[in-house]
């Protein structure tokens, strides 16, 4: 028979001297020793009671999650229609000069091709603010 627990070995844990891990103790009992009782094992009524609960409280999460997944859409949707009418409204209040001489390109310094931007001029001509005024009159 083995005395437990084991004194013979100076790497053991809880040596007095050289003692490596400073923050366990002693083992006073083996391990096998330490037998779980009928008291520590659930019922399985408490079991399936328990279980069926986490189901319904999961069931709940889910709901409340694909709730705030759904306004999150739905927000994301809106965001990107603003976007969209604000771009659509930037296009239509802006001035631009055709520029049917590519000369006029080749002239140009850096600074000013980098305003240049090609549009698509064949649709309906945008009112000026002069044009829209006039014809309110």
């Amino acid at each position: 028979p083995c005395a437990w627990p084991p004194s013979a070995f100076s790497h053991a844990v809880g040596a007095s001297m050289g003692k490596v891990r400073s923050w366990k103790s002693a083992a006073t009992v083996k391990g096998s020793a330490s037998t779980v009782g009928p008291a520590a094992h659930t019922s399985w009524a408490k079991r399936s009671q328990e279980r069926a609960e986490r189901a319904v409280a999961q069931a709940a999460q889910r709901e409340v999650d694909e709730q705030i997944r759904q306004q999150k859409k739905l927000a994301q949707e809106r965001r990107e229609e603003k976007e969209k009418r604000k771009e659509e409204n930037k296009a239509k209040g802006l001035q631009y000069q055709v520029i049917s001489d590519s000369r006029k390109l080749k002239k140009m310094s850096r600074k000013q091709l980098k305003l240049i931007r090609k549009a698509d001029t064949t649709g309906p001509k945008p009112l000026l603010a002069a044009e829209s005024k006039k014809r309110r009159k």
